[in-house]
Protein backbone atom coordinates (compact mmCIF):
# COMPACT_ATOMS: atom_id res chain seq x y z
CA UNK A 1 0.00 0.00 0.00
CA UNK A 2 1.69 3.26 -1.14
CA UNK A 3 2.06 6.10 1.35
CA UNK A 4 2.84 9.81 1.30
CA UNK A 5 4.82 11.07 4.30
CA UNK A 6 4.34 14.77 5.15
CA UNK A 7 7.02 15.48 7.74
CA UNK A 8 6.83 18.59 9.90
CA UNK A 9 9.26 20.35 12.16
CA UNK A 10 7.37 21.80 15.14
CA UNK A 11 8.74 24.94 16.82
CA UNK A 12 8.70 27.81 14.35
CA UNK A 13 6.93 25.66 11.75
CA UNK A 14 3.55 24.60 13.15
CA UNK A 15 3.75 27.01 16.08
CA UNK A 16 5.30 30.49 16.25
CA UNK A 17 6.48 29.68 19.79
CA UNK A 18 9.34 27.67 21.26
CA UNK A 19 7.68 24.89 23.28
CA UNK A 20 10.89 24.03 25.12
CA UNK A 21 11.35 27.65 26.15
CA UNK A 22 7.75 27.63 27.42
CA UNK A 23 8.55 24.52 29.48
CA UNK A 24 11.66 26.16 30.96
CA UNK A 25 9.74 29.25 32.08
CA UNK A 26 6.77 27.32 33.49
CA UNK A 27 9.04 24.95 35.41
CA UNK A 28 11.08 27.82 36.78
CA UNK A 29 7.98 29.87 37.49
CA UNK A 30 9.68 32.89 36.04
CA UNK A 31 8.48 34.51 32.78
CA UNK A 32 11.41 35.66 30.70
CA UNK A 33 13.81 33.18 32.32
CA UNK A 34 14.19 31.42 28.97
CA UNK A 35 16.62 34.05 27.71
CA UNK A 36 18.92 33.55 30.69
CA UNK A 37 18.60 29.76 30.34
CA UNK A 38 19.65 29.68 26.69
CA UNK A 39 22.52 32.09 27.28
CA UNK A 40 23.75 29.72 29.97
CA UNK A 41 23.54 26.78 27.54
CA UNK A 42 25.56 28.69 24.93
CA UNK A 43 28.27 29.39 27.46
CA UNK A 44 28.19 25.84 28.83
CA UNK A 45 28.64 24.33 25.36
CA UNK A 46 31.40 26.75 24.42
CA UNK A 47 29.37 28.46 21.72
CA UNK A 48 29.64 31.78 23.48
CA UNK A 49 32.33 33.10 25.81
CA UNK A 50 33.89 36.27 27.18
CA UNK A 51 37.14 37.11 25.44
CA UNK A 52 39.63 37.81 28.27
CA UNK A 53 41.58 40.18 26.06
CA UNK A 54 38.66 42.42 25.17
CA UNK A 55 36.04 41.59 27.79
CA UNK A 56 33.54 41.28 24.96
CA UNK A 57 31.05 38.46 24.42
CA UNK A 58 32.09 36.39 21.40
CA UNK A 59 30.97 33.29 19.58
CA UNK A 60 33.34 30.35 19.35
CA UNK A 61 34.37 28.28 16.38
CA UNK A 62 31.80 25.68 17.54
CA UNK A 63 28.89 28.02 16.79
CA UNK A 64 28.05 26.10 13.61
CA UNK A 65 27.33 22.89 15.58
CA UNK A 66 23.73 23.79 16.14
CA UNK A 67 22.59 20.51 17.61
CA UNK A 68 25.39 19.92 20.11
CA UNK A 69 23.57 21.79 22.88
CA UNK A 70 20.72 19.24 23.13
CA UNK A 71 22.33 17.10 25.86
CA UNK A 72 23.26 20.25 27.79
CA UNK A 73 19.81 21.86 27.79
CA UNK A 74 18.07 18.56 28.53
CA UNK A 75 20.36 17.97 31.51
CA UNK A 76 19.99 21.57 32.76
CA UNK A 77 16.20 21.35 32.48
CA UNK A 78 16.18 18.02 34.33
CA UNK A 79 18.15 19.57 37.19
CA UNK A 80 15.63 22.39 37.55
CA UNK A 81 12.86 19.77 37.63
CA UNK A 82 14.77 17.63 40.15
CA UNK A 83 15.21 20.60 42.48
CA UNK A 84 11.43 21.00 42.52
CA UNK A 85 10.77 17.22 42.73
CA UNK A 86 8.85 17.34 39.44
CA UNK A 87 9.10 14.53 36.87
CA UNK A 88 9.30 15.67 33.26
CA UNK A 89 6.71 13.13 32.16
CA UNK A 90 3.59 12.95 30.04
CA UNK A 91 1.32 14.03 32.91
CA UNK A 92 3.40 17.10 33.77
CA UNK A 93 3.43 18.32 30.16
CA UNK A 94 -0.30 17.66 29.73
CA UNK A 95 -1.32 19.59 32.82
CA UNK A 96 1.13 22.47 32.92
CA UNK A 97 2.64 23.07 29.47
CA UNK A 98 0.36 21.87 26.64
CA UNK A 99 -2.35 24.49 27.46
CA UNK A 100 0.23 27.22 26.84
CA UNK A 101 1.48 25.94 23.46
CA UNK A 102 -0.45 27.59 20.63
CA UNK A 103 -0.29 26.43 17.03
CA UNK A 104 -0.54 28.83 14.12
CA UNK A 105 -4.13 29.80 13.39
CA UNK A 106 -5.99 27.02 11.52
CA UNK A 107 -2.97 24.66 11.61
CA UNK A 108 -4.96 21.70 12.97
CA UNK A 109 -7.69 22.03 10.35
CA UNK A 110 -4.97 22.43 7.71
CA UNK A 111 -3.43 19.08 8.66
CA UNK A 112 -6.85 17.39 8.74
CA UNK A 113 -7.81 18.70 5.29
CA UNK A 114 -4.52 17.57 3.76
CA UNK A 115 -5.00 14.09 5.18
CA UNK A 116 -8.56 14.00 3.80
CA UNK A 117 -7.13 13.91 0.29
CA UNK A 118 -6.66 10.17 0.83
CA UNK A 119 -10.46 9.84 0.91
CA UNK A 120 -10.82 11.06 -2.68
CA UNK A 121 -11.81 8.37 -5.15
CA UNK A 122 -8.63 8.70 -7.22
CA UNK A 123 -6.47 8.25 -4.10
CA UNK A 124 -8.60 5.33 -2.87
CA UNK A 125 -8.28 3.58 -6.24
CA UNK A 126 -4.55 3.39 -5.55
CA UNK A 127 -4.90 2.73 -1.78
CA UNK A 128 -2.69 5.79 -1.42
CA UNK A 129 -2.50 6.95 2.20
CA UNK A 130 -1.34 10.31 3.56
CA UNK A 131 0.53 10.40 6.88
CA UNK A 132 1.69 13.33 8.99
CA UNK A 133 4.89 13.01 11.05
CA UNK A 134 6.50 15.42 13.51
CA UNK A 135 10.31 15.48 13.67
CA UNK A 136 11.16 18.00 16.37
CA UNK A 137 14.19 19.03 18.41
CA UNK A 138 11.65 19.72 21.16
CA UNK A 139 10.20 17.33 23.74
CA UNK A 140 8.30 14.38 22.27
CA UNK A 141 6.00 13.82 25.27
CA UNK A 142 4.96 17.46 25.06
CA UNK A 143 4.68 17.96 21.31
CA UNK A 144 2.62 14.87 20.53
CA UNK A 145 -0.05 15.92 23.03
CA UNK A 146 -0.74 19.12 21.12
CA UNK A 147 -2.48 17.09 18.39
CA UNK A 148 -5.67 15.00 18.50
CA UNK A 149 -5.36 11.21 18.36
CA UNK A 150 -4.62 9.61 14.99
CA UNK A 151 -3.84 12.88 13.20
CA UNK A 152 -0.08 12.36 13.60
CA UNK A 153 1.26 8.92 12.68
CA UNK A 154 4.42 9.32 14.77
CA UNK A 155 6.21 12.08 16.66
CA UNK A 156 10.00 12.05 16.98
CA UNK A 157 11.72 14.26 19.55
CA UNK A 158 13.79 14.51 22.74
CA UNK A 159 12.73 12.15 25.52
CA UNK A 160 13.23 11.64 29.25
CA UNK A 161 12.78 8.50 31.34
CA UNK A 162 11.84 8.95 34.99
CA UNK A 163 13.85 7.19 37.70
CA UNK A 164 12.91 7.10 41.37
CA UNK A 165 15.31 5.08 43.50
CA UNK A 166 14.02 2.93 46.34
CA UNK A 167 13.54 5.09 49.38
CA UNK A 168 13.55 8.24 47.24
CA UNK A 169 10.19 7.86 45.48
CA UNK A 170 9.36 11.49 46.22
CA UNK A 171 12.50 12.66 44.42
CA UNK A 172 12.01 11.52 40.81
CA UNK A 173 14.86 12.24 38.43
CA UNK A 174 14.33 12.89 34.72
CA UNK A 175 17.07 11.19 32.71
CA UNK A 176 17.64 12.32 29.09
CA UNK A 177 17.48 9.16 26.97
CA UNK A 178 17.16 10.63 23.48
CA UNK A 179 18.53 13.96 22.27
CA UNK A 180 17.29 15.18 18.90
CA UNK A 181 19.51 17.40 16.77
CA UNK A 182 19.83 18.03 13.03
CA UNK A 183 21.77 14.78 12.51
CA UNK A 184 19.19 12.71 14.37
CA UNK A 185 16.49 14.35 12.28
CA UNK A 186 17.98 12.68 9.20
CA UNK A 187 18.00 9.34 11.05
CA UNK A 188 14.29 9.84 11.75
CA UNK A 189 13.66 10.18 8.02
CA UNK A 190 15.29 6.80 7.42
CA UNK A 191 13.19 5.31 10.23
CA UNK A 192 10.09 6.56 8.44
CA UNK A 193 11.21 5.39 5.01
CA UNK A 194 12.13 1.89 6.21
CA UNK A 195 9.22 1.54 8.61
CA UNK A 196 11.57 1.06 11.57
CA UNK A 197 9.38 3.31 13.71
CA UNK A 198 6.60 0.73 13.79
CA UNK A 199 8.48 -2.53 13.27
CA UNK A 200 11.56 -3.31 15.41
CA UNK A 201 12.41 -6.12 12.99
CA UNK A 202 13.40 -3.43 10.47
CA UNK A 203 16.45 -1.75 12.05
CA UNK A 204 17.27 1.61 10.55
CA UNK A 205 20.84 0.58 9.72
CA UNK A 206 19.75 -2.47 7.70
CA UNK A 207 19.51 -2.22 3.95
CA UNK A 208 15.92 -2.53 2.74
CA UNK A 209 14.92 -3.33 -0.81
CA UNK A 210 13.01 -0.50 -2.48
CA UNK A 211 9.94 -2.72 -2.82
CA UNK A 212 9.86 -3.21 0.96
CA UNK A 213 10.12 0.45 1.98
CA UNK A 214 7.32 1.84 4.14
CA UNK A 215 7.54 4.96 1.95
CA UNK A 216 10.22 5.96 -0.57
CA UNK A 217 11.88 9.37 -0.21
CA UNK A 218 10.22 10.37 -3.47
CA UNK A 219 6.95 10.32 -1.48
CA UNK A 220 8.36 12.63 1.23
CA UNK A 221 7.44 16.26 1.80
CA UNK A 222 9.54 17.87 4.54
CA UNK A 223 8.47 21.23 6.03
CA UNK A 224 10.75 23.22 8.34
CA UNK A 225 11.73 26.75 9.23
CA UNK A 226 15.36 26.96 10.27
CA UNK A 227 19.00 25.87 10.04
CA UNK A 228 18.47 22.67 12.05
CA UNK A 229 16.17 21.51 9.23
CA UNK A 230 18.77 21.95 6.49
CA UNK A 231 20.23 18.40 6.59
CA UNK A 232 16.72 16.87 6.55
CA UNK A 233 15.66 19.16 3.72
CA UNK A 234 18.80 18.29 1.76
CA UNK A 235 18.42 14.54 2.33
CA UNK A 236 14.78 14.64 1.27
CA UNK A 237 15.42 16.65 -1.88
CA UNK A 238 18.55 14.69 -2.87
CA UNK A 239 16.49 11.49 -2.83
CA UNK A 240 13.64 12.84 -4.93
CA UNK A 241 11.37 14.27 -2.24
CA UNK A 242 10.17 17.82 -1.72
CA UNK A 243 11.47 20.40 0.76
CA UNK A 244 9.44 23.39 1.98
CA UNK A 245 10.52 26.26 4.24
CA UNK A 246 8.03 28.46 6.09
CA UNK A 247 8.62 31.70 7.99
CA UNK A 248 6.71 33.82 10.49
CA UNK A 249 5.40 36.97 8.82
CA UNK A 250 5.15 38.69 12.21
CA UNK A 251 8.92 38.69 12.67
CA UNK A 252 10.84 41.88 11.91
CA UNK A 253 11.67 42.60 8.29
CA UNK A 254 15.37 42.22 9.14
CA UNK A 255 14.83 38.77 10.68
CA UNK A 256 12.73 37.60 7.73
CA UNK A 257 15.28 38.75 5.15
CA UNK A 258 18.10 37.10 7.08
CA UNK A 259 16.21 33.80 7.37
CA UNK A 260 15.15 33.81 3.71
CA UNK A 261 18.71 34.50 2.60
CA UNK A 262 20.01 31.69 4.79
CA UNK A 263 17.42 29.16 3.62
CA UNK A 264 17.78 30.16 -0.05
CA UNK A 265 21.46 29.25 -0.14
CA UNK A 266 22.33 26.26 -2.33
CA UNK A 267 18.65 25.76 -3.18
CA UNK A 268 17.86 24.30 0.23
CA UNK A 269 14.13 24.18 -0.49
CA UNK A 270 11.77 23.73 -3.42
CA UNK A 271 9.39 26.32 -2.00
CA UNK A 272 9.64 29.11 0.59
CA UNK A 273 6.41 30.68 1.85
CA UNK A 274 4.84 32.36 4.91
CA UNK A 275 3.49 30.09 7.67
CA UNK A 276 -0.07 30.76 6.53
CA UNK A 277 -2.33 27.79 7.29
CA UNK A 278 -5.47 29.06 5.61
CA UNK A 279 -6.95 26.60 3.13
CA UNK A 280 -6.83 29.15 0.33
CA UNK A 281 -3.22 30.08 1.03
CA UNK A 282 -0.28 29.14 -1.17
CA UNK A 283 1.13 26.65 1.36
CA UNK A 284 -1.99 24.47 1.30
CA UNK A 285 -2.30 24.73 -2.48
CA UNK A 286 1.34 23.77 -2.93
CA UNK A 287 1.22 20.76 -0.61
CA UNK A 288 -2.08 19.63 -2.10
CA UNK A 289 -0.61 19.74 -5.59
CA UNK A 290 2.48 17.86 -4.44
CA UNK A 291 0.28 15.07 -3.07
CA UNK A 292 -1.67 15.00 -6.33
CA UNK A 293 1.60 14.89 -8.27
CA UNK A 294 2.72 11.81 -6.31
CA UNK A 295 -0.69 10.24 -6.94
CA UNK A 296 -0.38 10.91 -10.66
CA UNK A 297 3.03 9.25 -10.72
CA UNK A 298 1.48 6.06 -9.38
CA UNK A 299 -1.32 6.32 -11.94
CA UNK A 300 1.21 6.66 -14.76
CA UNK A 301 3.19 3.67 -13.49
CA UNK A 302 0.02 1.59 -13.28
CA UNK A 303 -0.95 2.62 -16.82
CA UNK A 304 2.36 1.41 -18.25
Amino acid sequence: MPKIAIIWDFDGTLTPDDSTNTTVEILRGQPGFGKEFWEFIKRATGKEFINPATGEKEKSEWEQLLGSDAPAWMYALSQIAFSKKIPLNYEFFKKFVVPHVKLYKNALNFLKELKKLQNRKDFKNLDLEIHHFIVSAGLKDLVEQVFPDKLITRCFGCRYEILAFRGYENEPESIPVFCMDETMKTRSLFEISKGSFEDPKKPVNKRVDSSELWAPFSNFIYIGDGPTDVPALSLTRYNGGCGVVVYNEEKSEKDIKSRLKEMSLDKRADFITPADFSLNGELFKYLEQRCIQIKQRYEAEAFV
